[in-house]
């Protein structure tokens, strides 16, 4: 009797021992994680369901920012063929941005619609080309004219 109750006190030892190591064993551990050396730029889009503007941020592929760059990000980000640019150039620190006349932001879409992608166009480049402190939207290298706005050739959009 003695020895069955030995034998049933180190059994009951072994299997709290057991137990006891197996949740150590079962314990979160922490990983240590890379930090990313991805290097990303902040642009704009259009969140069409609540018809307002979106930052969004972007992997940036290209060593030096340039306004062709930050414009073919914002185009791809709109992620709507018929947005179409038809130039864009620096003159000191105003950048001119061109539309095809019959593309959208000129033609095609609403009023609210057009206001939202010329702002995700100039917000975009006055955030992210140091140099530029205006923005200028033309159409096909001329005054802008759509159905719901108009601006002078050389008439400032939007400013620092």
């Amino acid at each position: 009797m003695k020895k069955s109750v030995i034998t049933i006190i180190v059994v009951g030892m072994l299997l709290l021992v057991g137990c006891e190591s197996a949740r150590k064993d079962n314990r979160a551990t922490t990983i240590p994680t890379q930090k990313s050396t991805m290097e990303t730029l902040s642009i704009y889009s259009v969140d069409s369901d609540a018809m307002a503007l979106m930052p969004v941020t972007v992997k940036k592929d290209k060593k030096k920012v340039t306004p062709e760059y930050i414009t073919s990000l914002v185009e791809d980000c709109l992620d709507d063929e018929n947005v179409r640019v038809y130039s864009v150039k620096q003159e000191k620190n105003k950048i001119i941005l061109s539309f095809f006349k019959d593309g959208k932001p000129v033609k095609g879409c609403s009023e609210n619609m057009e206001i939202l992608i010329l702002d995700c166009f100039a917000n975009s480049l006055l955030d992210n080309i140091e140099s530029c402190t205006e923005v200028v939207f033309r159409c096909e290298d001329k005054a802008y004219k759509s159905e719901h706005s108009s601006f002078k050739i050389n008439e400032v959009y939007a400013s620092e």
